[in-house]
């Protein structure tokens, strides 16, 4: 059996007696030096640890910077919006009509200019 799932059936009370089965039988429980931190003895171990301190940090450094690299890439890339008001005249995009043309690319971009009769919110005309 495993060290971990004996130490836990071990020390798991019972219902009956409402005790574990080793402070039962032997008053005391078993010590728990595998639950202990143990300093490490080979030097291949050590340098392994450090290793992984070392990536650990090098990850959470990077894992920070990440939200500031993705902030700065879409503020390059994003365009701003357009301030339309009632009465101006504005292309219409034909990204999301359906036509009854065979193939998309054969539709037009953008539909003759129209005029802006209602604003319904900050980017809806």
């Amino acid at each position: 059996m495993p060290p971990l799932a004996q130490y836990s059936y071990n020390n798991s009370k019972a219902r009956a007696h409402k005790s574990t089965l080793v402070l039962s039988h032997y008053s005391f429980h078993p010590q728990k030096q595998w639950m202990k931190e143990r300093e490490a003895q080979s030097r291949g171990l050590i340098m392994c640890m450090q290793w992984i301190k070392m990536v650990q940090e090098k990850s959470s450094t990077t894992l920070e910077q990440i939200p500031e690299a993705m902030k700065k890439y879409y503020d390059q890339r994003g365009t701003p919006q357009p301030d339309l008001e009632i009465a101006d005249w504005e292309k219409l995009n034909a990204k999301n009509i359906l036509t009854k043309r065979p193939t998309k690319k054969l539709t037009p971009r953008l539909y003759r200019p129209f005029k802006v009769l209602q604003k319904w919110g900050n980017m809806v005309f």
